[in-house]
């Protein structure tokens, strides 16, 4: 058995982060430089689930003039993510061959995991799913790559990992996994045909 462990926001789906700072500035008094600096400054606590997504809102209600609406506040922060529907194909048709389990790591937050949850139903059916706010824990801590390695029951040369940002991936090979840094998909297939042995 082997596992490919795809990131989800750019690879398996797309993420916009100036598209949510100016839907957030549209429900908020500040602009979106002022939101991007106090979402930077939130971001490990509310992305290791150490900050609730009520303590986030008040937050920015206080410090930015946040719609005290909780639901336009919540649709807002999620204005950025769209599904990317042939990449979550490709790797469901990933799964589907004989000894392939494929996983998710996600840096991520629960807002978006709500989002996700009532968005993107392709994401119940891989075989692991680890959000960073529910094991608090954030690429590229080793520790989030050894969780699903041991949840996976496989050695660190059983698995390929995914990610557009190469520090996460350097942290996944680190622990002795292969690793890809994702530009585009036409490369990402080639390389992971490539490990597969297509």
């Amino acid at each position: 058995m082997r596992a490919v462990i795809f990131d989800l926001g750019n690879v398996l789906i797309h993420y916009d982060h100036r598209a949510t700072l100016h839907a957030l500035a549209a429900v908020s008094a500040a602009d979106e430089a002022a939101l991007g600096a106090l979402l930077s400054e939130f971001e490990a606590e509310y992305g290791t689930g150490s900050m609730s997504s009520a303590d986030l809102h008040e937050a920015l209600t206080a410090r930015a003039g946040a719609s005290r609406d909780f639901a336009r506040f919540a649709q807002a922060f999620s204005a950025g993510l769209a599904p990317d529907e042939e990449a979550l194909a490709y790797a469901l048709a990933l799964q589907a061959r004989p000894d392939m389990t494929v996983a998710v790591i996600s840096n991520t937050n629960a807002l978006h995991v709500a989002w996700l949850d009532a968005h993107v139903a392709a994401l119940a059916e891989f075989d692991l799913v680890i959000m960073s706010n529910e094991v608090g824990m954030l690429k590229p801590d080793p520790g989030i790559f050894a969780l699903a390695l041991e949840l996976l029951n496989l050695p660190p040369e059983g698995a390929l990992f995914v990610d557009d940002a190469v520090v996460n991936v350097e942290a996944a090979r680190s622990l002795g996994m292969a690793g890809i840094v994702h530009r585009d998909w036409t490369e990402t297939r080639v390389q992971l045909a490539a490990w597969l042995g297509d």
